[in-house]
C-alpha cells in the first residue's frame, strides 16, 4: 500500500521544491546559503512570500496551502504600496513552522484604466493554464486528509511549476510602465507572477548571535542590503533583506515584438524572532513554560521589506 502523506509531509515537500526553484533563479540566495554553511549554521526557511494581482489565483493558492496544513490568520494593509496582505500559518505555539506571506494587488486602489490593464493581463495568464488536475487532487485531499505518493508528487509539481508561475505571454510594456507609475511593488508582482518573491533565513538557525551580526557578515560578503534593519533591538520581530537584482524581463512591445525591461523581482530576507508580548507589553509563555516566540508579522516591518523588490518607471 502506498504511503499516506498528511499535511506536514506535504508541506515539507512543498517547501523543498519551492525553495529549490527559488535557488535556481536567485544567485544571492545560493551565496547566502554558502555563508550560512561556512558559519556552521543550517538553513531554515522561516517563510516564503508571494504577490498576486489575480483574486482567483490567490484563492486557489490558499486552498492548496490548506493541504500543507497552512491556514489564513492575520491581515495586514499597505495603502501606500497598493497592497493588502495576510499570513498562512500552522496554528499553534511553534514559531519555527514554515509560513507564507501573501500579498494581493489592491485593484480598487488603482485608477480605473490601470486596473483594467492589470485585469487584462491576469485574464491572459489564466487562459494559458489548466488547473483542472490541481483541483482534482485538492478534492481528493479534502475528502481524505492525505494523498498517496504519486498524487502528492503531482500536487507539489503543479503548485510550484504551474500555479506559482506566469504561464501565458509576457507582460505588455505599456502595462508594466502604467502599473509601475502607481506602485513599483505591484509592477514587480506582475513581472514575476505568483512565485516566491523572497524566502527567509532564520538568523539563529544560521548560527549567528543576532541579526546585526548576520547583516554585517552579509555586507562583508558583498551582498547589498536594505538601508536599515526593521524592528528595534529587543523587540519580537527583526528583519532585513537583500536588494533584488535588476533583471531583464521579457515584455511585449506596442508593435507586438518581444523586448526586455529592467525589473526587480526576487530577494532574500533574514529574520530574528523573539518572545511575543501581549497588548500590555507582558511577555507570553507557551503551554510548556518556554517563551512563546512571535510567529506572525508586523506591518511596519513589512512596509520596508517590500522596498527590496520594487520596479519603477525607467527615466530616459
Amino acid at each position: 500500500m502506498s504511503a499516506r502523506l498528511t499535511p506536514a509531509a506535504l508541506r515539507a515537500r512543498f517547501v523543498a521544491a519551492a525553495t529549490a526553484k527559488f535557488a535556481r533563479n536567485v544567485p544571492d540566495f545560493v551565496a547566502l546559503q554558502q555563508l550560512v554553511a561556512a558559519n556552521g549554521g543550517t538553513f531554515r526557511n522561516d517563510h516564503g512570500a508571494i504577490r498576486s494581482a489575480d483574486p482567483a489565483v490567490r484563492a486557489l493558492f490558499v486552498r492548496a496551502a490548506r493541504a500543507f496544513g497552512l491556514q489564513r490568520e492575520r491581515s495586514y494593509f499597505f495603502p501606500a504600496k497598493k497592497l493588502k496582505s495576510f499570513d498562512l500559518q500552522v496554528i499553534g505555539d511553534d514559531a519555527s513552522q514554515f509560513k507564507i506571506f501573501v500579498s494581493e494587488v489592491d485593484l480598487e486602489a488603482f485608477p480605473d484604466d490601470v486596473a483594467a490593464l492589470i485585469r487584462a493581463d491576469c485574464q491572459t495568464q489564466a487562459q494559458a493554464v489548466d488547473h483542472g488536475p490541481l483541483l482534482a487532487l485538492l478534492e481528493r485531499f479534502e475528502g481524505h486528509g492525505y494523498l498517496v505518493e504519486a498524487d502528492a508528487d503531482a500536487l507539489i509539481a503543479h503548485v510550484v511549476e504551474r500555479l506559482m508561475q506566469r504561464n501565458g505571454p509576457p507582460l505588455k510594456r505599456a502595462t508594466l510602465d502604467a502599473v509601475a507609475g502607481v506602485s513599483g511593488e505591484a509592477a514587480s508582482a506582475l513581472a514575476l507572477g505568483p512565485d516566491f518573491n523572497h524566502v527567509t533565513i532564520d538568523v539563529r538557525a544560521a548560527n549567528f548571535p543576532g541579526i546585526d551580526a548576520m547583516a554585517e557578515a552579509m555586507r562583508g560578503a558583498g551582498l547589498r542590503l536594505l538601508p536599515a534593519i526593521q524592528g528595534a533591538p529587543g523587540t519580537a520581530l527583526r528583519q532585513t533583506a537583500t536588494m533584488a537584482a535588476t533583471m531583464d524581463t521579457p515584455v511585449l512591445e506596442a508593435d507586438g515584438t518581444l523586448g526586455v525591461a529592467p525589473t526587480e523581482k526576487q530577494f532574500v530576507e533574514i529574520i530574528e524572532r523573539s518572545q511575543a508580548r501581549d497588548a500590555d507589553g507582558a511577555p507570553l509563555w507557551a503551554q510548556d513554560g518556554t517563551p512563546l516566540i512571535f510567529r506572525n508579522f508586523l506591518a511596519a516591518n513589512a512596509e520596508k521589506i517590500f522596498d527590496a523588490a520594487s520596479t519603477r518607471v525607467p527615466h530616459c
